[in-house]
């Protein structure tokens, strides 16, 4: 089996300050000798000496390391309980521990050869007085060959059965090397003083081993008054087709004083002001192309003559022009048309197909069906095309201008000038375009709601930066709305680690002073356990968690963050059973999920690791940009199963 190297987390707490400087005390056989075996392919003669030397060797190798390490081989197939080397838990009633450096136990253990490890514990020096009772023994394990062999792998875990609480107890450790003989004790080789491990739970806290790992807390965001904002499009264009008889500049003057006076006066009424009125005249194929072109500029001349005789009042600015014979409509018209297929193709021939407007016009008129293209499509195209363009005048709460033009006159139309339209804080869904719209809005609207409003789009958004640069602008603009100074710091306590100690500290203070005005508010301490979670308070935190998790139904953010800092104090079983029963609790909860596939890659369990993972991004695809940069799963990078989040 492939073997692991390093260490996975600090020990100057589980191990004691005073661990590395103790010098080991044996008191040997007056020969010296223990056995002679053949250990890794060569002959050893074991000593008290070689066997001082080792525990000495111990004492070094556990004493100060210095860094997470992965497991680096995918263990998931083993059933067994896990511990990181220099972890130490108690659970179902055994002290279970594994040394970051340990005997080679392969050595000693033949020809009836045991090694005793006997374990005691007492308080630490600052509750001696205090906790009763303050010392005691745990039990003897007697480590001899058939043992070891068949707890050896993959690593070999020290278990003691347990009958006191000792959580929070010094731990101290005699190792003795003994000879059996028919399960007696025929001599006792060497005996080593007490060695102090340390707690059995860590002293919180003088450092996170799990710093720079990555581990998801969940922020409660405040209830922050935001109301709903009202809109409606900056404005639309409306038509009107003014048919015109042949070689005639006459139209039907009462449909365009319906469209005037009856429809943008309703427009007016609704918000929304005619600007602009712009005229298109236009002519048939018929006749020189010359002589069309003139009798387009009448056409549109005369519109033109009727609305500024009718408008002389108002504000409206309106233009004129002549367009000419207009080929795109009668394509347009001959594609929806009732000719059958085979004439309407050969109209488009001609009308796409090459020379001057004249001969194209010579062409058309030779046409077996010329009167019936007259009768149902020519007659149409003379025309002079009237557009409406409206604006909302009441105030700036408008975005873009709707897109199509819609005949002046037709329901459709009224409905889009009556339409008003609703945006509210952030819930879920399409984050880009409720962004789009806040900031069109904005940028008519220097309103606090609005900043608000949008702070809480670019929070869904993940975009914590721009979520507190919004806020505060709400703040500014509304000075003193405690809501927003809430929502601000919240936003700071997600992007917490990217402020340094001080910065932090001075957000623990802010909690600190906002809790002595409003001690009841439930959401307050809990951001406040997050916040000392982020300055190195695990302690603090974990007492805030559970006295918010006392008498009320436990949330799935809070066992979460309580198991972040579970996680922190190596209390790896108890984090990850609270990281259970988060995801029980709410079964979307990507950072519970997150979290469990960290601890399932420190320990190995790579296949784990990926079903939380997928998890995790099934909920919040932004977590996948933390695994590769994520400490805790930088050998993972070199695993084919983990390919997949690239």
């Amino acid at each position: 089996m492939e073997t692991r190297t390093g260490s996975n987390f600090r020990l100057n707490q589980f191990l004691g300050l005073a661990f590395a400087a103790l010098l080991l005390v044996t008191a040997c056989t007056p020969e010296g000798v223990i056995n002679k075996t053949r250990y890794n392919g060569e002959k050893v003669t074991n000593t008290c000496d070689t066997f001082t030397e080792e525990v000495n060797q111990i004492i070094n190798g556990n004493s100060n390391p210095s860094d997470l390490v992965v497991a680096e081989y995918d263990n998931s197939d083993f059933d067994y309980y896990y511990l990181e080397p220099g972890q130490w838990e108690v659970k179902d009633g055994s002290l279970n521990y594994r040394l970051a450096q340990d005997l080679e136990y392969g050595k000693y253990l033949t020809k009836g050869v045991a090694i005793h490890v006997v374990a005691s514990y007492a308080s630490l020096d600052h509750l001696a007085n205090i906790e009763s009772p303050n010392a005691g023994d745990i039990g003897t394990l007697i480590v001899d060959e058939a043992y070891y062999n068949s707890h050896k792998d993959p690593f070999f875990l020290y278990q003691i059965p347990v009958s006191d609480d000792i959580t929070g107890k010094q731990i101290s450790l005699k190792f003795s090397v003994v000879k059996y003989k028919k399960g007696k004790i025929k001599k006792v080789f060497c005996n080593s003083v007490e060695v102090p491990l340390g707690p059995v739970t860590p002293a919180c806290c003088s450092f996170l081993p799990w710093e720079g790992s990555s581990l998801q807390s969940v922020i409660e965001m405040p209830d922050v008054d935001i109301k709903d904002e009202t809109y409606r499009y900056r404005g639309f264009t409306g038509t009107l087709d003014l048919i015109f008889p042949e070689n005639s500049t006459q139209f039907d003057k009462k449909l365009l004083s319906s469209a005037i006076k009856d429809h943008i006066k309703k427009y007016d009424s609704l918000g929304f002001k005619a600007r602009n009125i712009k005229l298109e005249g236009w002519a048939s194929l018929g006749g020189k192309e010359d002589f069309n072109q003139k009798l387009s500029e009448k056409r549109a001349k005369a519109v033109y003559d009727d609305l500024n005789s009718g408008m002389k009042d108002t504000t409206i600015t309106m233009e004129y022009q002549g367009k000419g014979e207009d080929w795109e409509r009668l394509v347009l018209l001959t594609k929806t048309s009732v000719l059958s297929g085979e004439e309407q193709s050969a109209v488009l021939g001609i009308a796409n197909g090459p020379g001057t407007n004249d001969e194209k016009e010579a062409e058309m008129r030779k046409l077996p069906f010329w009167n019936k293209l007259v009768e149902e499509v020519i007659v149409n195209t003379r025309h002079t095309f009237v557009t409406f363009n409206f604006d909302y005048q009441p105030d700036k709460m408008w975005i873009e201008y709707y897109p199509s033009q819609i005949p002046v006159m037709s329901k459709e139309l009224y409905n889009i000038a009556e339409k008003t339209m609703v945006i509210g804080r952030w819930q879920s869904g399409d984050t880009k375009k409720g962004l789009k719209t806040l900031d069109i809005l904005i940028g008519n609207n220097k309103k606090g709601n609005l900043f608000a409003m949008r702070s809480t789009y670019h929070f869904g958004n993940n975009d914590f930066q721009s979520a507190i640069a919004d806020i505060e602008k709400a703040l500014l603009i509304d000075k003193g709305n405690t809501q927003y100074a809430l929502a601000g710091l919240a936003y700071k306590t997600k992007f917490a680690d990217n402020y340094d100690i001080k910065e932090r500290m001075d957000m623990l203070d802010m909690y600190n002073d906002y809790i002595n005005q409003f001690p009841n508010n439930r959401g307050l301490h809990f951001n406040r356990a997050v916040m000392m979670d982020k300055v190195g308070a695990i302690s603090g935190a974990m007492k805030e968690y559970s006295e918010l998790l006392e008498g009320n139904q436990a949330s799935a953010a809070n066992l979460n963050n309580r198991g972040v800092a579970k996680l922190k104090t190596n209390r790896i079983t108890e984090a990850q059973a609270d990281f259970k029963a988060a995801t029980e609790k709410d079964p979307k909860l990507a950072e519970a999920y997150f979290n469990l596939a960290l601890i399932n890659a420190i320990r190995g369990f790579t296949n784990k690791a990926t079903d939380n993972l997928d998890k995790a991004l099934m909920y919040n695809a932004d977590l996948k940009k933390e695994i590769f940069s994520n400490k805790a799963f930088r050998v993972m990078k070199e695993t084919p199963a983990f390919d997949k989040y690239r």
